[in-house]
């Protein structure tokens, strides 16, 4: 039977406690959707520099100190700001670590004069570091 008086005070309570839950459970989804578009957002920019660095690899890999042997190269290699500044960079508050790895070249490689390259590019805080890399080839001079 329907009442001209309204809503009672337990009808109001129980529509404002599932409404609550509701609007609890959608700001969770929004808040974790946003954190997986930052972590993203990290990563593509992270496989973009790597790809940029192997790119600049192939023009002049000399300006990183590469030669044709076995070799890590990163900015404890340096020894000036200006090739601290090649292995370190910082994009929308992140900083990007950039390792260069000269790996073992096989017999073919060495007659066509191609040094295998691995970039590979960490970012994010100590304790939870990530890491992305991409691997190609280098021609050299002797």
């Amino acid at each position: 039977m329907l009442s001209d008086k309204g809503f009672s005070l337990i009808e109001v309570l129980i529509s404002l406690t599932i409404l609550s839950v509701s609007v609890i459970g959608i700001s969770q989804f929004f808040t974790q959707a946003n954190q997986i578009s930052s972590s993203n957002n990290n990563k593509l920019v992270a496989t973009n520099l790597a790809r940029m660095t192997l790119e600049r690899i192939h023009h002049d890999y000399t300006t990183y100190g590469i030669t044709p042997f076995t070799h890590t190269y990163d900015k404890s290699n340096c020894s000036t700001a200006d090739c601290e500044q090649l292995f370190q960079t910082m994009i929308n508050n992140v900083t990007y670590d950039i390792e260069i790895e000269a790996t073992e070249q096989s017999d073919q490689e060495l007659t066509i004069k191609l040094l295998p390259i691995k970039v590979t590019i960490s970012y994010g805080p100590e304790d939870k570091r990530k890491h992305t890399s991409v691997e190609g080839y280098v021609n050299y001079a002797d």
